[in-house]
């Protein structure tokens, strides 16, 4: 898969439906530099973690340090699932509200799994992400007893709060 193919799919989604992916970093235009693997880098934090196009699959990887996990087994449905995240990301409150994020959560589950089965596996990028943020292991900062309150806070949109995906898999 080249370049032109690749940015094909990435310019619908250029920048704006990327900014909503739940990662650290900055989504690169061509030409892509290939890593170690020959697999085209598409996003790069600059730091230990990256997303990569196989160039023979057309498969899409988030590498963080020397694990992968699935995004999207092939780069058509990415599109798709972009706008799946994107539109819990604007829609829910966040992990201030569990219970309304884990709902939401399951629905975005439920709807990966029509749209690209192998990136809904329980390993996979988008579950790890989602079960990180509905764990009961989230601390909400807001809500910590030894927290001091602040004279004026601003209104939180949730997305501030939300553990990066980094964080996901550096941990696990």
């Amino acid at each position: 898969m080249n370049d032109t193919r690749i940015w094909s799919v990435l310019k619908g989604m250029y920048p704006v439906a990327l900014e909503d992916v739940p990662l650290d970093g900055q989504w690169l235009e061509p030409p892509f530099a290939d890593d170690s693997s020959g697999r085209a880098i598409v996003c790069n934090d600059g730091d230990f973690q990256f997303v990569v196009v196989d160039r023979k699959t057309g498969a899409v990887l988030f590498v963080c340090e020397d694990e992968e996990t699935l995004m999207a087994s092939s780069l058509e449905t990415l599109p798709a699932i972009v706008a799946a995240w994107g539109a819990i990301d604007r829609d829910t409150v966040g992990p201030e509200d569990d219970d309304d994020f884990s709902a939401v959560a399951k629905s975005f589950e439920t709807l990966l799994l029509e749209i690209d089965p192998a990136a809904a596996g329980a390993n996979e990028f988008w579950h790890r992400y989602t079960e990180e943020l509905t764990s009961q292991d989230y601390v909400d900062f807001d809500d910590d007893d030894d927290a001091e309150e602040e004279d004026e806070q601003e209104p939180d949109s949730g997305d501030n709060d939300r553990p990066s995906a980094a964080d996901s898999f550096v941990d696990a």
